[in-house]
């Protein structure tokens, strides 16, 4: 099988990630998700829950989970990992 062709047949599903944004970025995700989900790909975004309403994964047909990302994180954002980890394994 050629990469084209595994390329076009492969339909598993993919997690994207967002930090707060409020432009290039989530729109790019937004495009990516967009593009994911018509090649037949289940999307989930995790992401801070302004950028869902902002750029409209769950309109789009993509899993949303509420990570509240900022833009910078650091040591004091370990909440954001630890739901980040439930979103992405479910526990």
């Amino acid at each position: 099988m050629t990469d084209a062709a595994r390329a076009t047949t492969w339909h598993g599903s993919v997690a994207l990630v967002l930090g707060s944004s409020t432009g290039g970025v989530g729109q790019h995700v937004a495009s990516l998700t967009r593009g994911l989900i018509a090649a037949g790909c289940r999307v989930l975004v995790c992401g801070p829950t302004a950028a869902d309403e902002l750029f409209g994964f769950s309109a789009a047909g993509a899993q949303f989970a509420p990570v509240e990302i900022p833009a910078n994180p650091g040591p004091q954002d370990s909440g954001a990992v630890r739901a980040l980890r439930k979103a992405l394994t479910g526990r």
